[in-house]
């Protein structure tokens, strides 16, 4: 584009009316214009093997999936392969014991999980209660918008979410001694008296990540991406959040067929693609209806679950409105 200016307007000159001024050839100027570079930096690669051997130790990741739904299975997989060490994760929760987050647990390879539950996962627990692993856990909707946050650039935000409880007064534990006692625990937020709908506020920071490993329904060649259903869930946000952003898709199609209204990130946040050779989507919780004379007494976590909705069942009144985290 340069050369062609340069042969369009080599020719002309710069001149005013003044005696003292000098024509200058456009050229000149033309040699300061800038573009903007082209965005098709997409890469696709053979296996997850390759797309993430280049991750460091000590990397801060944020790995897409809710509970085992949309999780980069494939990718995860690959990590467990290289033998990557003392990764901060960001997820909302670690998977189960042998599947997910939980295998990457197991070897010992996270070193700090970012969540807001710890799920299903047995090993999580033991790993956080015996000081083997650092946990920050976060209410799940502040995560989600953390993980927003910090993708749109936006490094700090107020919420009431927490207020009043340990994440706002500091002192919650992210990481015990053998003995049980707490050897690293939270801080204070900042707090804002600004009253807004009678709530006081907390602040809470955007998270940023050096690389995002998510899982999406279909890319095209270019690197866009569509997500499937619910699968959509963290993965979407950690697109945005991260330094390079890995993605593991089930179909690759030409550009085009994907209808641009349905792109859900476009290739501008994707640096990496993989095809998954397979993927188990595994249920974490498999319930089937029981017949009424197989019923059982529940388990002591079943009856502090119900112990808890009852509580919190309590504080509703006519007219209110609520909101079900799945």
């Amino acid at each position: 584009m340069a050369s062609f200016l340069k042969l369009a307007l080599g020719p002309l000159k710069f001149q005013c009316a003044k005696p003292s001024c000098v024509a200058v050839p456009l050229t000149q100027f033309v040699n300061h214009f800038s573009t903007s570079r082209r965005f098709d930096s997409t890469h696709f690669y053979k296996d997850a093997n390759e797309a993430v051997k280049d991750i460091p130790n000590g990397s801060k990741i944020l790995v897409g999936g809710f509970g085992l739904c949309g999780i980069p299975e494939n990718l995860i997989a690959g990590l467990l392969h290289t033998k990557v060490s003392g990764l901060t994760v960001v997820s909302n929760n670690a998977g189960v014991d042998n599947f997910g987050l939980g295998l990457l647990l197991k070897q010992k390879q996270i070193t700090r999980m970012i969540s807001s539950y710890v799920g299903e996962n047995v090993e999580f627990e033991r790993q956080y209660l015996s000081g083997e692993l650092e946990v920050e856990l976060t209410p799940q909707g502040t995560l989600a918008e953390r993980i927003r946050a910090g993708g749109a650039g936006i490094p700090a935000f107020f919420t009431p979410t927490g207020y009043g409880t340990l994440i706002q007064e500091g002192g919650a534990p992210i990481k015990h001694n053998a003995d049980g006692s707490v050897a690293i625990a939270s801080k204070p937020r900042e707090v804002s008296h600004l009253l807004y709908n009678n709530y006081i506020f907390r602040m809470e920071e955007g998270i940023k990540g050096d690389f995002a490993l998510v899982k999406a329904w279909k890319a095209d060649k270019a690197g866009n991406l569509v997500f499937r259903k619910t699968a959509r869930n963290f993965n979407h946000p950690m697109c945005k959040a991260a330094a390079i952003t890995i993605a593991e898709v089930e179909e690759i199609v030409e550009v085009g067929e994907l209808a641009p209204e349905d792109i859900h990130i476009p290739h501008i946040f994707v640096h990496r693609v993989i095809q998954g050779p397979a993927y188990e989507k595994r249920i974490e919780r498999l319930t089937l209806r029981k017949e009424k004379h197989d019923t059982k007494p529940p388990n002591a976590a079943a009856q502090m679950r119900e112990r808890i909705i009852r509580r919190a069942a309590l504080e509703f009144k006519d007219g209110m409105y609520g909101i079900l985290a799945g």
